[in-house]
């Protein structure tokens, strides 16, 4: 395990401290919460004060936050605040199931895989897919998400496809097969990619499954939890629906954290 700065963690220490107070903090509640000496913390509130990222008031002498840590929240993008909340699970189901998964959200044009697991995995798959927008109607992800997001952003999302025209313009305009694809979606609780939809470039030439699960938060999807398997590793019938049992628990999780941390 790489080293720790001990300075550097103190000083996060008294930051976060100050952010988590209800009102400006004074040295003794920055001693009674940290635990960190009275000499040790005026050195680091000196330091924090120099560079810039707290100040004390003039009139009441009590520490705040300076409104450079409040700008610096604004560029915060809420795909990094989700890649972060997702990363460990990622990694734990990595560990656990070997393949790897990924987490896309609806960019307000189609979805977007913001986090994977991929470059984690021992197996060659396409790593390089941060930023990739998969299909809306074959891909297992874009199936899910129109199945569970509410009915006016679907048929937004299918006028739009509509309009484009081509192959997926004329799949978007036929109502009885979005319905029936969508029905099957829900039916399993888990979206599948329709089996004419080919698998990224890989350095290898076999062929991958996938399913996505949603990401519910008080009743509305906010993202999807996709899984991929080389296919030609399973010849049991029914693997998606095993995959789809030992996956649930993690949607749920994951939609517990995006609850806790306001990520809807």
């Amino acid at each position: 395990m790489t080293k720790q700065i001990r300075a550097l963690a103190r000083g996060l220490t008294v930051v976060n401290t100050i952010n988590a107070a209800a009102s400006p903090v004074s040295l003794g509640d920055l001693h009674q919460a940290t635990g960190i000496d009275r000499a040790t913390l005026l050195r680091i509130l000196a330091t924090l004060e120099q560079e810039g990222w707290i100040f004390r008031g003039m009139g009441d002498r009590l520490y705040r936050l300076a409104y450079r840590l409040h700008e610096l929240g604004e560029q915060v993008h809420i795909n990094d605040a989700v890649a972060q909340v997702v990363a460990p699970v990622l990694e734990q189901l990595q560990q656990r199931l070997h393949w790897p998964s990924d987490i896309s959200v609806f960019d307000g044009e189609g979805m977007t895989i913001i986090e994977t697991s991929r470059s984690r995995s021992t197996l060659v798959l396409n790593r390089e897919l941060i930023g990739y927008k998969p299909s809306m109607l074959k891909s297992a992800i874009g199936r899910v998400y129109l199945a569970y997001c509410d009915p006016r952003r679907r048929e937004s999302i299918l006028s739009r496809i509509r309009d484009k025209g081509g192959e997926e313009g004329r799949i978007a305009a036929d109502s009885r097969y979005i319905e029936q694809v969508l029905q099957e979606v829900r039916d399993r609780g888990y979206g599948v990619r329709d089996p004419s939809l080919t698998s990224l470039p890989t350095d290898t030439l076999e062929e991958f499954s996938a399913i996505a699960l949603p990401i519910i938060v008080q009743g509305d999807i906010q993202a999807c939890l996709s899984f991929v398997w080389i296919k030609s590793a399973y010849d049991a019938v029914g693997i998606e629906e095993s995959f789809y049992q030992q996956l649930k628990p993690d949607a749920d999780h994951l939609a517990a954290l995006f609850e806790q941390n306001g990520l809807y």
